[in-house]
């Protein structure tokens, strides 16, 4: 019999699970105890991995209960502290209605079978904000607004006899936005607050301003011992702290909060213990504590390959990076296609010879990602202007099937070497898998037309390229029809085509493709399939999404039952200028890791990118060859009429300043193969040349020893990984924060007026 205390709604109650916990951790020990993976992630009953924070939306928030729990349950009752939410329950929803009295963060407490799992509630404190502008600056008839608040899709503008006028709640912060008068995008006559981009011209900049810093509470880690964890804390009124997805009992002592292990952690390798704050303006920082068998790990040698926290990814696209078998070689037999969009040659035996030559072991990164690898077409497709050149499927995302590995990448069996290679070598490997759309020539248009979202509205105008107002069903080109995802039986047999690679060729999980175009019914389907396998496996499948939008948008398809991350890409945009140029303040970077921390939480599993695929190379901003006037169509021409080369070795610094900083912030750091060298190139496909590994010069060679550093660095401070973030300073040229997990502390400072960083760790005594 265990019994074990929890903080109930009511209070500090103690109650007896017995039999229900026992089983719990009965079960745990059964399904790792006979298991040679040591795992991150754990099943407490119904719930497979940390339960997401609930974050309340609007007047009526409905939660999925199977997102959360791995099989059906029985709900016994629900409770919630915070007495200005009602709360109701039919068949798999639990719906929650707020009002404007709803506290910065509660706990919702889901009694099922005597078991009480606890979920964080996040209150929605958006404030009401109001734009106007006079009739006489814009004498059009209609007027549209579309910006990071409303995901980019065109808003009319309401009138009265002066004003354009509209009225939005959000949250603190800055958000960026254009202007379509009468059709076309101008910028905001009345405000003069821009920003670049980086797409060839500039967007307005709104503001909605939040509490002041010094009123908003902080916590950190301050010290442990085997029984019990002190949190620290600044200007706060309360904590809810929670092991695994249990409550547990907090004492207070003043600016102290002390958190009692529970006994029998002690029986899991690994669980977890997450902490919130708040008082009456907002929440905190969040803090995360990982245990090995009920102790505190302070030791980051203690983590595997399992805690994603750790994570450093490497992401190279299989054509291009080693050609590892010439006798698979075959460029397409068309000269139409000019040779940057042709196969190069690069395959699958190739990246298992860079494993097996310990390139990504003495870089430091324990990830790799790699570009699809399923059949593309044998022929050309798509058309270039100026110059003309068709292209290849080279870079794998023009799926013909969704199961076959492209031959000319490599053979199954190849497939599976790299893997387990990798690894034997302390490698995780990610695939990249395409959804959303599929050739024309795959089996499964040719035999399901139906299966597709039209191709034209109803208007005789064809919906291609709709990115926005249109991004779920939109087509990337007339050759590439979108999939019906919406339709179950279409989303069962992509979700089935994808599990076939973690269970037949056991990949550690997916970088999925164009995630923004999918509905969620996507992610859901899959995201159960995906925490099965894992469990069988004993390991943790991790998926990472591309999406281009806001962070509302981006954080809508992350959670319990959808995705673990996507790309922080708004912090990207923000970063890429200010560490490629002179002139853009360091400023904007420290709003952007606010805005960052303020959606995804303080110890997300975000992918912070140097730059990707579909990106012009960031030494070619950096070296002043680009510039972010440029249209965006216009890289891509100067990619294919332009020798670019390096021009100025000042990029270097700026590469490793990048670097220096992806590594230190939270979520997971992404290299874009080359960029550890510093290669150049500007729009796709220039900036895909074939990887370099011979004959390098003496900046790059100095890069890639500076960039293993830094990579070491982290390694070593598991304060880079698991710790508080503050900012310490921030002007027009210097960005200063600490990151700290009880006597690990690490301070990182930017200057630019030098083009220098400083990684300095604290002793504390």
């Amino acid at each position: 019999m265990f019994r074990i205390r929890f903080y109930t709604p009511a209070g500090n109650e103690e109650i007896s699970v017995m039999k229900n916990i026992f089983v719990t951790v009965a079960s745990v020990i059964f399904l790792f105890g006979c298991s040679n993976t040591s795992t991150t992630h754990y099943t407490d009953g119904e719930i497979f991995g940390l339960s997401s924070p609930i974050i309340l939306i609007g007047d009526t928030t409905r939660i999925i209960q199977s997102d959360y729990f791995t099989t059906p349950v029985v709900i016994d009752s629900i409770v919630s502290d915070d007495t200005s939410l009602q709360v109701n329950y039919i068949d798999d929803y639990i719906f929650i209605v707020s009002n404007k009295a709803v506290q910065p963060i509660s706990n919702l407490t889901v009694y099922t079978e005597g078991i009480p799992y606890s979920f964080l509630v996040k209150g929605n404190h958006n404030k009401a904000a109001s734009y106007q502008i006079e009739k006489t600056l814009l004498p059009y008839t209609q007027v549209s607004i579309k910006g990071e608040f409303n995901n980019w899709t065109s808003e009319i503008l309401q009138q009265n006899s002066k004003y354009f006028l509209l009225y939005h709640n959000l949250k603190p912060g800055k958000y960026q936005y254009k202007l379509v008068a009468d059709g076309k995008e101008i910028s905001d006559p009345s405000n003069p607050n821009k920003i670049s981009n980086g797409m060839g011209g500039v967007n307005n900049v709104l503001e909605v301003k939040g509490p002041s810093k010094d009123k908003l509470p902080t916590l950190g880690t301050a010290s442990f011992n085997q029984t019990e964890i002190c949190i620290s804390s600044e200007n706060t009124n309360g904590i809810y702290a929670y092991w695994n997805n249990f409550r547990i009992q907090v004492k207070e002592e003043g600016d102290t909060f002390k958190l009692l292990i529970p006994p029998f952690a002690m029986y899991e390798s690994r669980s977890h213990i997450r902490v919130f704050g708040y008082n009456h303006l907002a929440a905190s920082n969040d803090l995360l504590i990982p245990l090995d068998k009920g102790t505190v790990i302070n030791n980051p040698g203690k983590l595997n390959n399992n805690d994603w926290h750790k994570s450093i990814m490497y992401f190279m696209m299989v054509d291009r990076f080693v050609n590892g078998d010439k006798t698979n070689d075959e460029p397409v037999n068309d000269t139409a296609i000019l040779a940057k969009a042709q196969y190069y040659g690069g395959d699958i035996r190739g990246i298992t010879k860079k494993i097996e030559s310990g390139y990504f072991q003495d870089l430091g990164v324990n990830t790799i990602w790699v570009s699809p690898i399923t059949q593309n077409p044998t022929n050309a497709w798509g058309q270039f202007n100026d110059p003309d050149t068709k292209f290849s499927g080279y870079h794998g995302y023009w799926p013909i099937t969704s199961t076959t590995v492209d031959y000319r990448l490599g053979s199954p069996a190849d497939v599976k070497e790299m893997l387990q290679v990798a690894h034997n070598n302390g490698l995780s490997v990610l695939l990249d898998y395409v959804a959303n759309h599929v050739h024309e020539q795959h089996a499964v248009y040719q035999k399901h037309k139906d299966w597709v979202t039209p191709l034209y509205f109803p208007d005789g105008t064809m919906n291609t390229e709709n990115w926005d107002n249109h991004r779920l069903t939109t087509w990337f080109d007339t050759f590439l029809p979108t999939l019906n995802l919406m339709d179950q039986k279409v989303t069962d047999f992509m979700v089935d085509s994808a599990l076939y690679w973690v269970t037949e060729y056991d990949f550690d999980g997916f970088r999925h493709d164009a995630t923004k175009h999918i509905p969620n019914n996507f992610w859901r389907t899959l995201n159960k399939k995906v925490k099965k396998v894992s469990q069988e496996k004993g390991k943790y499948i991790y998926q990472i999404g591309e999406t281009y939008g806001s962070h509302e948008l981006i954080n809508s398809y992350i959670g319990s039952g959808l995705l673990d991350a996507q790309f922080d890409f708004n912090m990207y945009d923000n970063a890429l200028p200010v560490f490629a140029t002179e002139n853009e303040s360091m400023m904007r970077l420290g709003e952007a890791l606010e805005a960052s921390l303020s959606t995804y939480g303080y110890h997300h599993l975000m992918g912070n990118i140097t730059g990707n695929q579909d990106k012009p190379r960031f030494m070619s901003y950096a070296d002043g060859t680009l510039n972010f006037d440029t249209p965006w169509m216009e890289y891509k021409r100067m990619g294919w009429k332009q020798n670019i080369m390096i021009q100025d070795s000042i990029a270097y610094r700026k590469m490793a300043m990048f670097n220096a900083f992806n590594m230190t912030i939270p979520g997971i750091p992404i290299i874009y193969y080359g960029d550890e060298i510093g290669m150049a190139g500007a729009g796709d496909p220039d900036n895909r040349r074939m990887m370099r590994f011979e004959n390098l010069k003496k900046e790059e060679v100095a890069l890639q020893k500076e960039i293993t550093k830094i990579i070491q660095i982290r390694n070593e401070n598991i304060a880079l990984l698991y710790g508080d973030f503050t900012i310490v300073e921030n002007t027009e040229k210097t960005l200063t924060y600490t990151r700290k997990y009880f006597d690990n502390e690490v301070t990182v400072s930017f200057d630019k007026s030098k083009w220098h960083y400083k990684i300095h760790k604290t002793e504390n005594p």
